[in-house]
């Protein structure tokens, strides 16, 4: 094994990988509906469901027209969750002694490899009512090429770009991902024994 690479002939620098290993002592993997429920359950509490309400109020004196509305909103509902669920790639994250993998964002197709003296800090924060993973890289500028990543040469509509720009002024970093399926103190716990490891 060389000295500037690891097991999984990573350089010792932050690098771009196809996928996440499957082999690392820390992994966390995503159901597809689990992780589109939990990203999407803070906007079925305060939009759809106020929405719902208020078209039933409207529409009260036609009990057809009540359930078509409904019948509306529960079908974006559910596109909105086929739309998160598809997008969804798992695993999210995995760490060794080495370092820590992360897709950015949950369903960037490329996993960012960030060896442990490239990562200033972990820590858990909570964006739209989901537990994040967010990472400050010593390198301000991998932050910044991040950003560039997740919305250069991509369709991205209005609001997206405006929700994810909130997100990361929210989080403080653009290398953030949802914890799904994982307790968050646990996760954040594990990942630093790891990188203590090093």
């Amino acid at each position: 094994m060389s000295s500037s690479t690891d097991r999984h002939g990573t350089l010792h620098t932050p690098s771009l990988h196809v996928r996440v290993p499957d082999d690392l002592p820390v992994l966390l993997r995503s159901n597809r509906l689990a992780y589109a429920l939990q990203l999407t359950r803070r906007r079925l509490l305060t939009v759809y469901l106020p929405v719902a309400f208020v078209l039933s109020l409207i529409a009260i004196r036609s009990w057809r027209l009540t359930v078509i509305l409904l019948g509306v909103v529960a079908l974006h509902y559910v596109v909105t969750c086929l739309d998160e669920s598809g997008r969804a790639r798992s695993p999210l994250l995995g760490a060794d002694d080495h370092g820590l993998f992360l897709r950015p964002n949950g369903y960037v197709l490329a996993a960012l490899h960030l060896p442990w003296p490239q990562v200033k800090d972990l820590s858990v924060r909570r964006s739209g009512g989901v537990w994040m993973l967010c990472v400050t890289p010593r390198d301000p500028g991998e932050d910044k090429r991040a950003q560039e990543r997740e919305t250069t040469g991509r369709f991205y509509g209005f609001w997206r770009i405006v929700g994810y720009q909130r997100t990361v002024r929210r989080l403080g970093t653009s290398l953030f991902t949802p914890i799904v399926g994982a307790d968050p103190d646990q996760l954040l716990a594990e990942l630093n024994a790891q990188r203590a490891a090093r």
